[in-house]
């Protein structure tokens, strides 16, 4: 058997052994979260003392000392929530967008929870609501820089190997170890490898692996305090290892198995228990059933509300088409939407021709099948509303990737192996990628890409709240209006 430390100064370039140690995920997250929270404290403090000492020209003295507690207080619970979502960070499980939505929901908690502090304690009365509420609107973008600030210098430390918050110990294969290792650039992923075991280094003079020499290695690999010690083998290593669990489960240790691949497209989400068989999962239903019931609650209550309040004023939009020019009002389109299927999308005509979606030319800049109208519905994305019917029957959910015509999507299917990952959920009203830009045509390989990139970022992130935020976005981002024609 050979511990392998040497090996450790292969991982990464000798310029960079020397820049850092590793660095506790915990400690980190509470200096992220201290930062964060001296923020929080600085805006709250900050808008009191403008207020009272230039508007209300009170001293210092007067109000110090119950701002600085009403501002230590939200600092506090601003900061614990922020630990939480740097943790999450680290873990990759706290996508940049998502954690900005979780820095906006922080701060109103923080705010709100002081408040209902400030009402038990019977101090409510001596908050000041300009102050508060100065504090509460300047914190939104406030706290949005600065954790934008610290998420980017985080990233630019961990992509340069400058930052390592997880050390690890790889068993296997020699050639399996460092595939794994050099492949995946551990050392730019904010992990260091401290110790190796290459199996052909702990085996007997029979050739069977030592279960002795592998109990030994992660006895010392926890007594250093390593985070993970993963195997990298094929299963036949794994069956072979089996042996040695016994006496590796009285250690309180992360043991990891890493399949021995080269590929690096293929990832293993979690392991499910089929009978007495542990199975490893690669591709799961996006959403649970408790959130797909969510989510349908949420497009039929807001569907519902949408066409009633609207009512009168898609009257005045049919009334113009009518008006303009001759055919149907509203014309149903076939598209491809949830798992493949076919459907019928309810659309305003703002042509003068419609198309079944089997066969059909997509629409272009200064096309002009368009009326004068539909220019003005398409630019507005008013044509779409109908689509409020297509929620409520359950054919759409009013936020998810747009739908395409069948034959786009054919077409677009060939272009990009992975666009038809897009309808592993129902197709919406509007949705990730129109936020962002990507909605019209999709002639250009960027534009097809670009679509689809944010439509399964969608897909991977989803939450109601990314759902509310998207509503949010459809309505107030210039974005959403570009390219629409």
């Amino acid at each position: 058997m050979a511990d392998a430390d040497h090996f450790i100064s292969d991982t990464r370039p000798r310029a960079d052994l020397a820049r850092d140690d590793v660095v506790h995920r915990l400690l980190l997250c509470f200096v992220v979260a201290g930062i964060e929270a001296a923020a929080a404290f600085a805006i709250v403090f900050g808008s009191a003392l403008v207020y009272h000492m230039l508007f209300l020209r009170q001293t210092i003295g007067e109000f110090t000392l119950f701002y600085g507690a009403f501002g230590l207080w939200t600092g506090l619970l601003y900061g614990t929530f922020a630990a939480i979502a740097c943790s999450q960070f680290l873990e990759r499980r706290m996508p940049g967008q998502l954690d900005l939505q979780q820095a906006f929901f922080s701060w109103t908690a923080a705010i709100a929870l002081t408040l209902l502090t400030a009402f038990l304690l019977g101090k409510v009365g001596d908050v000041s609501r300009v102050s508060l509420t100065s504090a509460y609107v300047i914190g939104i973008p406030a706290m949005f820089g600065v954790r934008t600030f610290l998420r980017g210098f985080l990233e630019e430390r961990i992509s340069n190997g400058a930052l390592h918050f997880e050390t690890i110990a790889v068993i296997g294969n020699r050639s399996d170890v460092l595939n794994f290792v050099f492949a995946g650039e551990l050392w730019r992923q904010g992990h260091r490898v401290v110790s190796t075991l290459y199996f052909e280094d702990a085996r007997d003079k029979a050739g069977k692996l030592d279960p002795e020499a592998l109990a030994d290695f992660v006895a010392r690999n926890v007594h250093r305090g390593t985070d993970h010690v993963v195997l990298v083998g094929s299963l036949a290593e794994l069956d072979e290892v089996d042996g040695a669990m016994a006496a590796l489960k009285r250690y309180a240790v992360n043991l990891l198995y890493a399949p021995a691949a080269r590929s690096r497209t293929l990832k293993f989400l979690d392991v499910v228990a089929i009978g007495p068989n542990n199975v490893m999962r690669f591709v799961r239903t996006p959403m649970s059933k408790s959130s797909v019931l969510l989510k349908r609650i949420f497009d039929i209550t807001l569907a519902g509300l949408g066409l009633l309040v609207l009512m009168p004023f898609l009257a005045l939009v049919a009334l113009a088409i009518v008006i303009e020019s001759r055919g149907p009002v509203i014309y149903r389109q076939a598209r491809r939407g949830f798992n493949g299927e076919t459907f019928l999308i309810w659309k305003f005509r703002s042509m003068r021709v419609t198309e079944s979606g089997y066969k059909m030319v997509q629409a272009q800049k200064n096309d002009p099948r368009i009326t004068r109208v539909g220019r003005l519905i398409r630019a507005t994305s008013i044509d779409e509303l109908p689509q409020l019917i297509n929620v409520l029957i359950g054919q759409m959910s009013l936020v998810g990737p747009r739908p395409h015509a069948i034959s786009h999507d054919e077409e677009l299917s060939h272009q990009l192996a992975i666009y038809a990952h897009r309808q592993r959920i129902k197709p919406g009203i509007t949705g990730w990628a129109q936020v962002h830009g990507f909605r019209g045509e999709t002639s250009t390989p960027a534009q097809v890409e670009g679509r689809v990139a944010h439509d399964i970022y969608y897909i991977d992130n989803w939450s109601i709240f990314l759902d509310i935020w998207t509503l949010v976005l459809t309505v107030f981002s210039p974005a959403t209006r570009r390219n629409a024609h």
